[in-house]
């Protein structure tokens, strides 16, 4: 990271008026499988914003944006939503993806209304369940082409309460040792701050 910090910095000061772009995801590594509540976590929040303090340093004359690309919920695994085999909620679906925060469920064809019912009638109380048209419509992924819209589950199943769906049939269960989770619409893992520094704070 000091490294990282130390070019970003150099190029910046060589190059006034560029835009430089610095990814730093030991944060997020962090967060995922300790949680962001943890002692692991406030720890490395202190050092990234220690080596933010260096990169001003090392381009006073530059302006600097600091922000995120997502928020983060911990999710214990006593709160994960296991769907295994029998489950009604897996009736008339051919696949799953997306996130644990955020499945999108790939149906049997003219299947998306009665999936997404029984899931309404199931985790209405935990999670917002829309079929791939309402999604749109409410403009949860912005604006899409119709060329591109069936990438999209065809009904999407996002998280609210502090759960995390998994397929419990596949064999790799290694995603469920996740701590600290995003995908959802909840502020907490939609809202994320935009920092000014350098130039760019007076």
């Amino acid at each position: 990271l000091d490294e990282r910090i130390a070019r970003a910095g150099a190029l910046a000061a060589q190059h006034p008026g560029s835009f430089t772009y610095l990814y730093v995801p030991e944060l997020d590594g962090i967060g995922h499988r300790a949680g962001w509540e943890s002692g692991a976590w406030t720890e490395g929040l202190e050092r990234v914003d220690a080596s933010l303090r260096d990169l001003v340093r090392a381009a006073p004359q530059a302006g600097v944006l600091i922000t995120a690309d997502h928020g983060m919920i911990d999710v214990p695994a006593s709160r994960h939503v296991l769907l295994d085999d029998g489950d009604p909620r897996l009736e008339g679906v051919a696949d799953i993806a997306g996130e644990p925060r955020m499945l999108h469920l790939y149906t049997e064809p003219q299947a998306a209304d009665a999936v997404a019912g029984v899931w309404r009638a199931a985790d209405a109380d935990r999670a917002w369940v829309m079929t791939r048209d309402e999604a749109i419509a409410a403009g949860v992924f912005g604006s899409v082409r119709p060329t591109v819209a069936d990438r999209i589950g065809d009904v999407l199943v996002a998280a609210r309460a502090r759960v995390a769906y998994y397929d419990n049939r596949l064999d790799d269960r290694s995603p469920q040792r996740m701590v600290g989770q995003h995908g959802s619409l909840t502020l907490e893992e939609s809202v994320v701050p935009l920092l000014r520094a350098g130039a760019y704070a007076v």
